[in-house]
């Protein structure tokens, strides 16, 4: 029975909040979470972001940044023994390389006030991801908020070892009402390699039916994306190239725009196809998030 989305209700999104530091010696805030809510308040859905950031200088600045882009902070907590997230990247034989810090403040969200801040807002889902789930303590406060709310969960499976164990997945699959993972991702997971599309049709369908999920969203970098609701598959080509400039975010991108289209009630082709053209975007910029909030505006405009 699919999940009926209340348009005037608000995500609650749950996880890490960072700053990605590159090797060019820039840093811009991110983490998946964080970015998926950042792109969510550009389309004006007013995310409750659920996070923890350090009492320190780059936690500062994370919360300056997201009071600059109009974001909600009250879900925002600061600790005072825990340094803010830092992930330093790299780029290796085309493929991003993360070396992501143990310890940080985002592994400490705790649970009181995360829900009662849920509880003072009509909430419409819970967007949450497995990285964030590395340490018990936030992993122990996120199931407590799935279990007091009821929200019907948004999961993302990022796959960052060593941050990642098959308990750990199976119990985000158990979690999930829509799922999104990659394509390197769902290899790792089922083991079955090299599928031609209808293959990984049959597979994603099998997920679908073990872990009673109502939607799998699957990107493929420049293969584009599929997805597998009910007994039905759709699929987005790109065939537009674009110059790559950074591909971190892409993923975040691209699920920030499935919550925007069930939010707003669109038909699965629909929410692929924008998707995709908005991760192609931010695939042109460095970093998981901008300040341009014409870029909004915009593909509002021509999708609504």
């Amino acid at each position: 029975m699919p999940y009926i989305i209340d348009q005037n209700a608000r995500p609650v999104i749950f996880g890490e909040c960072l700053f990605d530091h590159y090797p060019d010696g820039n840093k811009i805030l991110a983490g998946a979470p964080l970015a998926v809510a950042w792109h969510l308040q550009g389309f004006g859905l007013r995310p409750l972001l659920i996070t923890r950031i350090g009492q320190d200088t780059e936690g500062e600045l994370a919360l300056a940044t997201m009071h600059q882009w109009g974001m909600d902070t009250r879900g925002v907590q600061i600790d005072p023994h825990h340094s803010t997230g830092s992930v330093l990247l790299n780029r290796k034989d085309g493929e991003n390389h993360f070396e992501i810090k143990a310890e940080q403040a985002w592994d400490h969200i705790t649970s009181n006030l995360a829900i009662e801040w849920v509880h003072t807002l009509p909430c419409s889902l819970l967007y949450a991801g497995s990285l964030a789930q590395r340490n018990k303590v936030s992993r122990q406060t996120l199931q407590r908020i799935i279990e007091d709310t009821k929200l019907p969960v948004f999961m993302d499976i990022n796959i960052r070892h060593p941050w990642i164990d098959d308990a750990t997945i199976e119990h985000c699959l158990d979690q999930a009402a829509w799922l999104k993972l990659n394509d390197i991702e769902l290899d790792q997971i089922t083991d079955k390699q090299g599928q031609s599309d209808s293959g990984l049709v049959n597979v994603i369908k099998s997920i679908r039916s073990k872990y009673d999920i109502e939607t799998v969203y699957l990107t493929r970098a420049d293969k584009g994306a599929m997805s597998v609701s009910d007994t039905a598959g759709y699929k987005h080509k790109i065939n537009k190239a674009i110059t790559l400039v950074d591909s971190v975010g892409a993923g975040d991108a691209f699920t920030a725009v499935c919550i925007l289209g069930l939010h707003k009630g669109w038909k699965q082709q629909q929410i692929l196809t924008r998707a995709n053209e908005f991760a192609a975007k931010i695939c042109q910029q460095q970093g998981a998030t901008t300040l341009t909030k014409k870029d909004y505006s915009n593909y509002l405009k021509k999708w609504i």
